[in-house]
């Protein structure tokens, strides 16, 4: 992996100018990068062996048993593809912010701030921290910022439906399957009402603040396969942590059940102008210590979080230049550009903080994004106060003084060691949901057999995708990433992993059941077509089937 996303530099040291490389063509692209001449290669073909290509992958839930089908698909084109798998952890530290060697699988998990497309569609814009191809297309950073800029729907969907077009052709990823958040849900003790477009997770707050006991308990229990650390509420160790800290913590809006923003702790947001928007906190808010949250924790929150760096929150805040208390209840903010994701994205994610706990952090440490709570630290203002944290649990008590407050008393968050342990809580009745998602035939044996277990089914962002290293050959070929996405099977990858349970994707990040969805060519594998798709492009293949880059 190379060491940022913004240099790119072929195997040979020298470096490869990626607009150049998209928008030169494929034959001139391969004669440009092949180095090498004629006569290298074997059965009378004069160009040189495409090489074995390594495929990045973490070892989580199927994602290895994934990528492995997907490179025994693309072998089929007379190129070896071999799994370089790592941990997780590992491959979470690296994958997200370095480029590939070769191919990486980077799925991006079901967090509400991405229902809105604008999260996905910001890591192809050529300044992202997390553009993990390298991709560059000045055209489509220009149609990012107009959509932005689009309060309209109709007039964002067409210009994000352009955007999209333009990822079809250039692939700088391929986006194969979008599988459905499929999971066991306790029923007989449980009301629980999956989250649209995220799936019945805790990462969707809503399906945990508005699950209702029907049994003879009132603790609602999750758990999943998720290492407990010492939580920092703004720069937690997993999405996870993540949005079981916003149980406690008040954002301004929450993704709804139905997948759109509702208001939460801002009442009413009036749009000055494009880039001025007064907002206003419900009355009455206060902490978990008793503390009134007045606009002044507003004003903090936001001046806070742009005075100090926290990689999760920067993407989403960049835009904002200042934040001013107007009145004990409402804030303005100012913008340095339209933004209308600002409101759909950054204000479902963005934790109101008590200024009386939070002004003191700096003086703690060096770096506020280090910063490691205690218990009583965790202080915020939502439904749910966090009451205990071992290595083992995260227990929460419903909090009577919130304006929705949940119908249930307590609410426990388990770390277990296996998906095997997983099932045996489900079937005894220790737990009622999972984040860990289980192999979909786990979910199904669980519903049939105990009377007591549903399942839940609801179309999720999570997606299967796989990152080009666009500055390395022979991924900087648009053919050859077009052969690819031809060579793709995704109905196997969907009858074999998934029994079913997933959509089939068109190559971009935009789910296909969105509003924003452009009308695309579905993935459909036809290998004869991606093989000639290769010859076309001056590929040729020898004897054994083996495929050659263009000679010179």
């Amino acid at each position: 992996m190379t060491e940022n996303t913004n240099s790119r530099r072929s195997r040979d040291g020298q470096s490869v100018n990626r607009r150049t490389v998209l928008q030169g063509g494929a034959v001139a692209t391969a004669a440009l990068l092949a180095g090498c001449g004629g006569g290298g290669g074997g059965g009378g073909v004069e160009g040189e062996p495409v090489g074995t290509q390594q495929i990045r992958v973490g070892e989580l839930s199927n994602f290895v048993d994934l990528a492995g089908e997907t490179a025994n698909q693309w072998s089929e084109l007379g190129v070896d593809f071999e799994l370089d798998t790592t941990t997780w952890g590992t491959f979470v530290g690296e994958a997200y912010t370095n480029t590939p060697e070769d191919v990486s699988h980077t799925p991006w998990g079901s967090s509400p701030d991405r229902v809105d497309p604008d999260f996905h569609l910001s890591t192809y814009t050529s300044d992202s921290a997390v553009n993990i191809s390298g991709y560059e297309n000045e055209e489509y950073d220009d149609l990012f910022d107009q959509q932005r800029a689009a309060y309209d729907p109709d007039e964002r969907a067409e210009i994000i439906g352009q955007m999209q077009e333009i990822l079809r052709e250039d692939l700088p990823e391929i986006v194969y399957v979008w599988p459905k958040a499929t999971l066991p849900i306790n029923t007989g003790q449980f009301d629980i009402q999956p989250t649209e477009f995220i799936g019945a997770r805790t990462t969707g707050t809503m399906t945990v603040l508005t699950a209702e006991p029907v049994g003879d308990t009132n603790t609602l229990i999750v758990g999943a396969q998720q290492e407990i650390a010492v939580p920092n509420p703004l720069a937690p160790s997993s999405n996870d942590l993540q949005y079981l800290l916003k149980l406690a913590y008040d954002t301004p809006s929450r993704v709804g059940l139905d997948g759109d923003p509702i208001n939460w702790a801002v009442e009413n947001y009036d749009q000055v102008d494009d880039t001025t928007i007064d907002m206003t906190l419900r009355e009455g808010m206060t902490f978990h210590d008793g503390e009134s949250l007045t606009a002044e924790d507003l004003e903090f929150t936001f001046e806070f979080l742009n005075e100090y760096s926290f990689p999760k929150y920067d993407p989403f805040l960049s835009d904002v230049e200042g934040a001013e208390m107007q009145t004990d209840l409402t804030v303005r903010v100012d913008l340095a550009q339209p933004n209308v994701a600002f409101l759909n994205s950054a204000m479902t994610f963005m934790n109101i903080l008590p200024m009386h706990i939070w002004e003191d952090v700096p003086d703690e440490v060096e770096q506020p994004v280090n910063w490691n709570a205690d218990v009583d630290q965790l202080v915020g203002s939502g439904p749910l106060e966090i009451t205990e944290i071992t290595d083992t649990e995260i227990r929460y008590e419903a909090f009577d003084d919130h304006w929705e407050t949940p119908a249930f008393d307590e609410f426990v968050f388990v770390n277990r060691a296996s998906m095997e342990a997983i099932r045996a809580d489900f079937e005894e009745q220790n737990i009622h949901m999972t984040t860990s998602s289980p192999p979909p035939s786990v979910t199904n044996n669980l519903a049939d057999e105990n009377d007591y277990i549903s399942k839940s089914s609801a179309a999720s962002v999570l997606q299967m995708k796989m990152s080009f290293n666009l500055g390395q050959q022979p991924f900087s070929d648009p053919a050859f990433r077009e052969a690819l996405m031809l060579a793709t099977d995704p109905d196997r990858i969907i009858d074999v992993f998934y029994n079913g349970e997933a959509d089939v994707g068109d190559g971009t990040l935009v789910h296909p059941q969105s509003s924003f969805s452009a009308d695309l060519q579905p993935v459909e594998r036809d290998l004869e077509a991606a093989k000639q798709t290769l010859r076309d492009a001056g590929y040729e293949y020898d004897d054994d089937g083996q495929l050659h880059y263009p000679a010179e």
